[in-house]
């Protein structure tokens, strides 16, 4: 299997998209309403789509929800501990920190799903389901709870307006009420 082929289509659009918004009149300007909308409307709507189609066993699935939720755990807690190491911690900038350890333990699912269909078909996409499904929650509450914490916001509050975890959060609900 030729991964690079299977990459490119999606790695290319990736690339475009940083094109035209580089080099041509739909700048950022324009590109931060469009992200807006992906994020606050097509993105949960994707997330809440793949888990509901996926049929879910609870039974079979509980060890790679096992899998999937210690491994995350264990991302956010290196991710937040870099400040209170000794060689680390003194270098960096606590506020920066909060709003940027998230790079060290949330992926991108859009790519994530692409990739397990084109490289494990049906299992794969099941697969990625259920660990989106766990994962996102559990990530999204990693990094809203610094940010809400800097910003002297309730954490409660942010992660119920959180759009990413309603979608993944109701989908897993529907998916498991039938």
């Amino acid at each position: 299997m030729n991964f690079a082929q299977l990459l490119f289509p999606d790695f290319s659009l990736i690339l475009c998209g940083y094109l035209v918004c580089r080099f041509t009149a739909l700048n950022r300007k324009v590109w931060e309403q469009v992200e807006s909308l992906v994020y606050y409307f097509l993105f949960p709507v994707l997330l809440f789509h793949s888990i509901v189609k996926s049929p879910l066993d609870l039974s079979q699935a509980s060890s790679l929800m096992g899998a999937g939720i210690s491994l995350g755990l264990c991302g956010i807690a290196l991710s937040y501990s870099l400040p209170h190491w000794p060689w680390i911690g003194k270098h960096l900038d606590v506020r920066l920190h909060a709003a940027s350890a998230q790079v060290g333990f949330r992926f991108n699912s859009f790519i994530a799903l692409a990739l397990a269909e084109k490289v494990a078909g049906a299992p794969g996409l099941l697969m990625i389901a259920v660990l989106i499904g766990v994962c996102v929650p559990l990530f999204n509450v990693g990094a809203v709870w610094p940010m809400a914490r800097h910003a002297n916001k309730g954490f409660m509050r942010e992660l119920l307006r959180n759009p990413l975890i309603i979608g993944t959060v109701s989908g897993l609900v529907a998916n498991l009420l039938g």
